[in-house]
């Protein structure tokens, strides 16, 4: 009985390493920095990241079925840069369970970028975008990596990405607010993609406050994404309420 006691405490001890850094760990506590990562700011964190994943599948869903892809285009192809570089290239020393978070961030995103491609080319109005549309996307795309890549060999990055993700986070919200609010109705778009997002994201950024509490920064780059989502939620709900109670007034004249 001692024995099966050792070994499953063994267990819990390599899926969350303590003491030391240990990135190969399901969850690391101790970051490269020196820093702790503790249970509930990991806890914290990773329910943000799970939801934007269950968010990118509603967004792949949305666009199968309504033929629109409820992500501005550059926001998109900024999104898929920041996902690329900390998928492929870098890591977060947050553990395992996270690092593969990312991936599969980036595997949903390769598949919604594919949409943006086919579906996102009206969302520009201008004659020169709309003919080399998938030449300046692709080229946002390189210029992001260059960036995101660019602030970790500078030394100006976190070791989980934390502020070229806030800064990528700031793009998607500003960006994707504008799209919104060009749109005459909600039709096309999903309140469970808004709240998804808008919830992961809010997640993601008390664990900011509760890890990175100095971060000037990011935290003002936190604190703009939250303020800019709760804005959307808003709209959406005011925009949708907007037009169903205008539906019965169509009908009758």
């Amino acid at each position: 009985m001692t024995t099966n006691k050792i070994h499953i405490t063994e267990r819990i001890m390599i899926a969350i390493a303590s003491g030391a850094n240990d990135p190969s760990a399901l969850f690391n506590t101790v970051s490269i920095d020196g820093s702790i990562y503790t249970m509930p700011q990991l806890a914290v964190f990773a329910a943000g990241c799970l939801l934007w994943v269950v968010a990118y599948a509603y967004v792949l869903l949305q666009a199968h079925r309504n033929r629109v892809v409820e992500m501005a285009v550059l926001a998109a192809a900024s999104n898929l840069a920041w996902e690329f570089v900390w998928g492929v290239p870098l890591h977060t020393d947050m553990g395992v369970f996270l690092v593969w978070t990312y991936r599969a961030w980036l595997v949903f995103d390769l598949f919604i970028f594919h949409q943006v491609l086919k579906l996102g080319r009206e969302q520009f109005t201008s004659d020169f975008f709309k003919r080399h549309y998938n030449a300046v996307v692709c080229a946002t795309v390189v210029f992001f990596i260059a960036v995101y890549w660019g602030m970790t060999l500078s030394g100006i990055d976190s070791p989980i990405g934390a502020r070229s993700a806030y800064v990528c986070q700031f793009i998607i919200s500003v960006l994707c607010l504008i799209l919104l609010v060009q749109q005459p109705s909600t039709v096309g778009y999903a309140w469970t993609i808004t709240w998804l997002r808008s919830l992961g994201t809010l997640l993601v950024s008390v664990f900011m406050v509760m890890h990175y509490p100095k971060d000037v920064f990011l935290l003002v780059l936190c604190a703009g994404a939250t303020l800019l989502d709760a804005f959307y939620c808003v709209y959406f709900l005011r925009l949708r309420a907007s037009k169903t109670a205008a539906a019965p007034l169509q009908a009758v004249a």
